[in-house]
């Protein structure tokens, strides 16, 4: 990392307090909350009291780290009396490194929907969304560099996986826009007007398709590179297989005017597209995209992205599904989503404030245990917190996390980077970054593991019988409930006593002390392994292990 990049994170981590509890926003969580209590009615009084403060500490560990915390920051945690001491958590988690690898982890699967690597290497892409993350660059800003990328620009080549990793098939990448950027899968809008979704027009998209549709892949034949390359002309038509009737457009986003192309020149291009020449016209409609669909006049895209935040922190949207925005699917609290929007546009796009703000609401505070549930109880009514499956890199970290693989591996890197430089303080930022770098490049491998494992198609949760043979009979897990190091099952065995080894247990996986029935109960389980307490101590562990509590964040 040069000095450059590191004087850059610095600056960004050091005004972020500031930037993050601005004196405008500092009430908006108050604001949240009073729109969604007005929209309970009488349903209020089921809401569900506010988390304990174990619940409330493995949630947002989860939220904004990405793990499980360590055993040793929930006695902390429990055991500080400060009556700020959940916002001075948030505050310090945001800040964290962790954060950003878990926003990269987020923002990649949204963006790329685990396509294979082609054209451009995922850790190199990975490596951009991290750094971006770690600025806290502005999504509007992140959006606009990954769709202006041609992958013709060697430092910012990385960018343009979005458009190269989907070969820029107008289809596909037309399709995926509209998803991720606007809220509306306007894929069923390709051959006609959508039969029940009045909003999806055809024209709207191929509107969108037109700002793509004189761009193409070129390889340049001595790299073997590929790019984008761009013509100066051709038009969109589109034909109705309703009506058979045949409409011209030119690019636009969903009801916004269409863009006029500008006078054409005499030589319109800046380089002719040939054979082994990449095309780069002096007008470029594609390059019209990012500002088009980043800017002020485009409400969509706001409230598209406040939708996928709410989700990703309440476990919900505010509209469901997330890309089917349209009049007939309202959201369930339409004040509150423009409110969100509107605190968007006013921040410049900071995710990292929007979800602080989140985070110190009531909403999402409230305990996950149902008051009631007779008659079953709406969820959009956010009466309760969600339960929330852990992704696979949620899973695979905290997996990592509970049996000690992290910290030990966190102790060998900072034990070398002093034996490197003395100096080396794993609490100063950009030192902190290098030790993060360092935990995460020797982890990947199991992340990658688990992602194969427990990643679905969709992206969403399912349990599966290979996924269970995995967690309870796979040589990974078995490796790492073995012995050593100072591991969780190592600093079980030395307890020498059942009732504190069942209180280092639960604490270290499911981030909270067991109840006295788990106690009493698990204790009598140690109690039949006397004589073989380190099977016994094995098989307690991967049994909680492989609990629903902590497959879920609850």
């Amino acid at each position: 990392m040069t000095n450059a990049v590191q004087l850059a994170l610095l600056f960004a981590f050091t005004i972020l307090p500031a930037t993050v509890a601005g004196t405008e926003s500092a009430l908006l969580h108050e604001q949240i909350d009073a729109r969604i209590a007005a929209a309970q009615g009488e349903l209020s009084s089921s809401a569900s009291p506010r988390s304990s403060d174990t619940e409330f500490l493995r949630r947002v560990y989860l939220d904004v780290t990405g793990r499980i915390p360590g055993r040793h920051e929930v006695t902390a945690f429990q055991d500080e009396e400060a009556g700020d001491k959940r916002l001075k958590l948030v505050d310090r988690l945001l800040l964290d490194p962790w954060h950003a690898r878990h926003m990269l982890y987020h923002l990649d699967v949204m963006l790329m929907g685990r396509l294979p690597e082609k054209h451009i290497k995922v850790a190199q892409w990975r490596d951009y969304l991290y750094t971006s993350l770690l600025e806290n660059k502005r999504f509007n800003q992140l959006v606009a560099e990954i769709l202006l990328a041609d992958g013709a620009v060697p430092d910012e080549r990385p960018r343009a996986r979005f458009l190269l990793a989907r070969e820029l098939n107008i289809d596909d990448t037309t399709r995926d826009i509209g998803r991720i950027f606007l809220g509306r899968d306007l894929q069923c809008a390709q051959c006609h007007d959508h039969p029940s979704i009045d909003d999806y027009l055809q024209r709207r998209y191929y509107g969108l398709s037109a700002f793509l549709g004189r761009s193409y892949l070129f390889q340049d034949p001595e790299t073997k590179e590929t790019s984008i390359g761009e013509k100066a002309e051709g038009e969109v038509t589109f034909t109705s297989v309703f009506t058979d009737e045949e409409s011209t457009t030119a690019p636009r986003l969903l009801e916004l005017a269409a863009l006029d192309d500008p006078p054409a020149e005499e030589e319109p291009y800046v380089t002719k597209p040939e054979e082994k020449t990449r095309g780069v016209p002096k007008y470029s409609r594609r390059l019209q995209l990012a500002p088009n669909i980043t800017s002020e006049e485009n409400v969509a895209f706001r409230m598209n992205i406040a939708n996928r935040l709410w989700a990703l922190v309440m476990g919900r949207g505010l509209v469901e599904p997330l890309d089917m925005m349209h009049t007939d699917n309202p959201p369930s609290h339409p004040e509150l989503l423009a409110l969100l929007a509107d605190e968007l546009l006013r921040t410049g796009y900071d995710m990292r404030s929007l979800m602080r703000q989140l985070i110190l609401s009531e909403t999402y505070q409230r305990s996950s245990r149902l008051v009631a549930n007779d008659p079953p109880l709406p969820e959009s009514a956010y009466l309760a917190a969600a339960l929330k499956p852990l992704t696979p890199e949620q899973l695979a970290w905290s997996t990592m996390q509970a049996v000690g693989l992290v910290e030990t591996t966190r102790s060998e890197h900072i034990a070398r980077f002093k034996e490197e430089d003395p100096s080396f303080d794993p609490n100063d930022m950009a030192q902190a970054i290098q030790l993060e770098r360092a935990v995460h490049d020797s982890l990947q491998p199991h992340v990658d593991t688990f992602v194969a494992v427990f990643a679905s198609k969709a992206d969403r949760f399912s349990a599966t019988a290979s996924q269970a043979l995995f967690l309870e009979n796979g040589e990974l897990i078995t490796e790492w409930l073995t012995p050593s190091n100072g591991n969780l099952l190592e600093r079980l065995l030395q307890t020498g006593d059942a009732e504190a080894a069942t209180r280092e247990l639960y604490l270290t996986v499911l981030s909270r002390p067991p109840t006295d029935e788990e106690l009493e109960q698990l204790v009598a389980f140690l109690g039949a392994y006397d004589d073989d307490q380190m099977t016994g101590m094995t098989e307690a562990t991967r049994a909680i292990l492989c609990s629903a509590e902590f497959r879920f964040n609850h």
